[in-house]
């Protein structure tokens, strides 16, 4: 029998999505401007096809440094708690954006972006610290809202980063000063920056420790492990005392943290395989969507931020409204194929559109109409993520290993995410190169067959998450 929901823990939960809505705020900013940039730059000499090899790499850097420290930050979180790191994370945000806006060379950029993804291990800490405080009545409800609040954030980021860029031109009568003309997209990147450091002051007063060796237990009192089967207490308006009580009197005992060989279990690997493959073909769609747009159809940052934020409109919507509806009609491995494979059709689309823009040679009906497929499409994806965080967080062998096994999940998205963009936006300039390949469609063949791969492997995920206490331990 199926039991019966328990009420979300809304007051911890709310302060754990605010405080993960200011990656995809950051991370998003940039996009209609970022093709802008680099021909301002003269990065290309002013050959528009050469963008997208810089505009790759710049959206790769974030990632690829990211994978190279997100495990480390995973495992420092599984020692001193999930608190610090995610405000060490936001830290980084508010540092990062802030150089990214006063940059004025490729390699400031560069850097900016390298320096957010080193400091920044947030994603997987936060799927953490979210399971933490749920339980497996709830936790499905709760992951669904992760996918949300990260298009939520890229919603309004896009417009931001549209319509604040230049703003000494755009908005002459608030910021026609040297400043705003020498710093033209300081702007956008300095409210993504206050947005971050206004998360981190709201986690670092309201935000409760979940993970369970360091959880306040009661109010005015504290746990933490002093190396021994022993904690130290503290009420409020009492000093620290020197007598301990046994750690087996106030919760149940808790192991060390596994290492890495132990963390490499069969349910793992698959749920890590499954996540980079969704994570893979997920960047190179947003990757390769705002430069497809920028210089196939032409489209103004102003635009391609109107585009992007009707994306994450019409995504929160729909995961609200049908989401958990759809998971429980569907089941979880469905909604993750569903999703993978609504990828495919919009890789489909591109070359479609661009056949109708080469012949008429201006944006016609039908292209917004595929337009609107693309965005129609969008909320079927991001359901692939709310169901991928179940199987991550089911197949951590012990309570104690959450952080780590999110780590290693993140590291191997991050470098997914390194991989995609780069390759994805280097595979479209070389098949505007080479009309001879393929009608100059070569990229879209090689995403659609990266996808039809990742198909393929989700059949090796079961058709629920592993019960909790049925962990395999075949370590490899």
């Amino acid at each position: 029998m199926m039991m019966q929901e328990r009420p979300l823990p809304w007051h911890q939960l709310s302060v754990l999505l605010l405080m993960n809505t200011a990656e995809p705020i950051s991370a998003t900013v940039i996009y209609p401007f970022i093709a802008q940039l680099v021909e301002e730059l003269h990065m290309t000499n002013g050959k528009k096809s050469e963008v997208g090899y810089y505009v790759g790499l710049v959206e790769s850097l974030f990632f690829l440094t990211e994978a190279l420290f997100v495990l480390q930050w995973g495992r420092l979180s599984d020692r001193i708690g999930r608190k610090p790191v995610l405000l060490i994370g936001l830290s980084g945000l508010v540092l990062s954006m802030l150089s990214f806006g006063l940059s004025h060379t490729f390699i400031g950029i560069v850097i900016s972006r390298a320096l957010a993804g080193a400091l920044n291990g947030n994603i997987g800490i936060l799927k953490s610290a979210v399971g933490e405080i749920t339980d497996e009545t709830n936790k499905a409800r709760a992951f669904s809202y992760l996918p949300l609040v990260w298009y939520f954030g890229s919603t309004f980021a896009p417009i931001i980063g549209g319509y604040l860029s230049h703003p000494a031109e755009n908005i002459p009568q608030l910021f026609d000063t040297k400043f705003w003309r020498d710093n033209p997209y300081f702007l956008p990147c300095s409210i993504s920056a206050a947005y971050a450091l206004f998360c981190s002051i709201l986690g670092a007063f309201l935000l409760e420790e979940t993970h369970p060796t360091f959880r306040r237990l009661d109010r005015g009192k504290y746990m933490r492990l002093n190396g021994t089967d022993e904690v130290l207490m503290q009420e409020a308006g009492t000093p620290y005392s020197s007598h301990a009580e046994p750690l087996e009197s106030l919760v149940e005992p808790i192991k060390p943290p596994t290492n890495f060989r132990n963390l490499c279990t069969r349910n793992v690997l698959v749920s890590v395989l499954n996540y980079g493959l969704l994570s893979l073909v997920d960047i190179c769609l947003q990757a390769l969507l705002p430069v497809f747009l920028a210089t196939s159809l032409h489209f103004s940052p102003s635009s391609i931020g109107i585009m992007l934020g009707t994306m994450g409109l019409v995504n929160g919507v729909v995961q609200i409204v049908f989401f958990v509806r759809l998971h429980r009609l569907l089941g979880t491995r469905n909604i993750f194929m569903l999703g993978i494979t609504a990828f495919a059709a919009s890789f489909a689309v591109f070359p479609l559109i661009e056949k109708e823009y080469t012949r008429y040679g201006h944006v016609t009906p039908k292209i917004y109409g595929l337009l609107s497929l693309i965005v129609l499409l969008c909320p079927v994806e991001s359901m692939s993520y709310n169901v991928i965080f179940l199987y991550v967080q089911a197949a951590s062998p012990s309570p104690t290993a959450l952080g780590a096994t999110h780590g290693i999940a993140q590291t191997v998205a991050s470098i997914a995410r390194a991989i995609g963009p780069a390759s994805a936006t280097a595979a479209y300039a070389f098949s505007a190169h080479r009309p001879d390949i393929l009608g100059g469609y070569l990229v879209y063949y090689i995403l659609g067959s990266v996808t039809i791969f990742a198909i393929f492997a989700s059949r090796t995920i079961p058709a629920e998450p592993w019960p909790s206490n049925e962990q395999e331990a075949i370590k490899l």
